[in-house]
């Protein structure tokens, strides 16, 4: 790890330190020297600015696997109208502190995001083996989060058979620079 506990403001990033990550975002299970040779600088160099990149600005290595072929069938964005615009002060971290911690505990929750838009508060990205368990879901987020969630609509894709045109990689991300 970088040994300094100061956080670098992402402003002063190298131009090295960009071209790092987008090739970790293309492949992140190449060594340092594939890296490096990559990049045409030393392998040190990657080590070092790996570990500044990892301590400030990568929040984890992981694998995108093929959802449909190893045991999901779907894929829900919940869309929720939430009742925090209403509550202030403790109300309202004691709020916040319910729903982290509901939502933490959900397994299949991969992602959930604060926002604006169409009228809604925040998205849900979850995924289900089948649709009985995406219903179960559904059912329990209702129920225990009644005193946050006004209103909730879910968009849900079949990830065994239905139309992927792109699927979810950071790779195309990197490809964009």
């Amino acid at each position: 790890m970088h040994k300094s506990n100061k956080l670098i403001p992402m402003k002063d990033l190298k131009p090295i330190d960009y071209k790092l990550l987008f090739e970790l975002m293309r492949d992140s299970h190449r060594s340092d020297r594939q890296l490096a040779k990559a990049l045409g600088v030393s392998q040190p160099t990657v080590t070092r600015r790996r570990a500044m990149l990892e301590e400030n600005f990568i929040e984890g290595y992981t694998v995108i696997p093929k959802f449909g072929q190893i045991g999901f069938e779907i894929a829900a964005f919940t869309f929720l109208k939430s009742k925090l615009k209403q509550k202030t002060g403790q109300e309202k971290e004691d709020t916040l502190k319910k729903l982290k911690e509901w939502y933490l505990k959900q397994p299949n929750v991969i992602l959930f995001l604060d926002g604006r838009g169409m009228g809604w508060d925040a998205v849900c990205l979850s995924l289900h083996e089948n649709y009985p368990g995406f219903s179960e879901f559904i059912r329990s987020h209702d129920s225990e989060l009644a005193d946050w969630v006004v209103e909730s609509q879910t968009f849900h894709s079949d990830l065994k058979s239905g139309l992927v045109v792109k699927p979810f990689h950071l790779k195309y991300l990197a490809n964009s620079k």
